[in-house]
């Protein structure tokens, strides 16, 4: 498994920087693609996490990863709706 969550989190952030140095290069809406890419690295390794947990049916840390994922949730949603572009 934790070769699985490495290889994923080393390609995620190849590809993240590709996307900036070609941002530098070409435009502004592909470096913004890299920095959203950096900052959804994480979230998605939880969400892998909660994957293979359940998988191995380990429903301990099945339930640890969802709160983790929830409480993320509850921030973006919050930030929306609380933040300086809530309408």
């Amino acid at each position: 498994m934790n070769c699985l969550l490495a290889r994923f989190l080393q390609g995620g952030t190849w590809a993240a920087c590709v996307l900036i140095g070609a941002g530098l290069i070409f435009d502004a809406n592909t470096l913004t693609a890299g920095v959203a890419l950096f900052i959804l690295l994480p979230v998605l390794r939880v969400a892998l996490m909660l994957a293979m947990f359940a998988w191995q049916r380990n429903y301990l840390y099945v339930t640890i990863a969802a709160t983790v994922l929830a409480v993320i949730a509850a921030g973006c949603v919050i930030g929306i709706r609380v933040g300086p572009l809530a309408g």
